[in-house]
């Protein structure tokens, strides 16, 4: 009799476990929206109380979201490259590459460590660096995933104050593994105006 209690105690608890992760997974789910980038380039999941801001300059446009207290945010960036990059050049080197870039465009980034990492199948590089806080005597981290997708290139880089930063650890994580390029997109639903 008391074996047959621990047995339903081995299917019991798993199974438990499993209706947690479950409902953590839609709660966080719930709690997220969709932004599509207007040229469909790209969509990203991000915090449904975050806001966004589109800037349009000589280049690509890029899409910045910020936490409400602005403890926290993210920029997508889209970069065209002048020949497709096969997920087997997506190597070591690429990240060395990614990160030579980032160091010249950020000459004050500190502690730049890349890697390439697989994220479900996909090759992405994945570079942790600090950096100052423009008028502030603070510091903040910074993580990087850069996606190549054929011609493009995804940069989505996190950012928050070095204290802060364990914080929003998963949501950045999250974030970034929700980028979609333009060929993972759905087609758009029509619109129809109501009479």
């Amino acid at each position: 009799m008391v074996w047959l209690r621990r047995r339903q105690w081995l299917v019991v608890l798993p199974a438990v476990g499993f209706l947690l992760l479950a409902a953590q997974a839609m709660a966080q789910k719930s709690n997220t929206q969709v932004f599509t980038d207007p040229g469909r380039r790209f969509s990203v999941e991000y915090p449904r109380d975050w806001t966004w801001l589109m800037i349009s300059a000589s280049g690509e446009p890029m899409a910045t979201f910020v936490q409400p207290k602005k403890e926290a945010a993210f920029v997508v960036e889209r970069f065209r490259l002048k020949a497709a990059l096969a997920g087997d050049l997506v190597t070591d080197v690429f990240a060395q590459i990614e990160a030579d870039i980032l160091k010249e465009n950020q000459p004050q980034a500190s502690d730049v460590v890349a890697k390439m990492v697989d994220e479900g199948g996909k090759r992405v590089i994945v570079i942790d660096y600090s950096r100052p806080v423009a008028g502030a005597d603070l510091r903040e981290r910074v993580r990087q995933f850069s996606y190549p997708v054929g011609q493009d290139l995804f940069r989505v880089t996190c950012m928050a104050v070095d204290a802060q930063f364990a914080k929003y650890e998963m949501t950045f994580a999250t974030i970034a593994s929700s980028l979609k390029s333009a060929g993972e997109l759905p087609p758009p639903t029509a619109v129809i105006p109501k009479r």
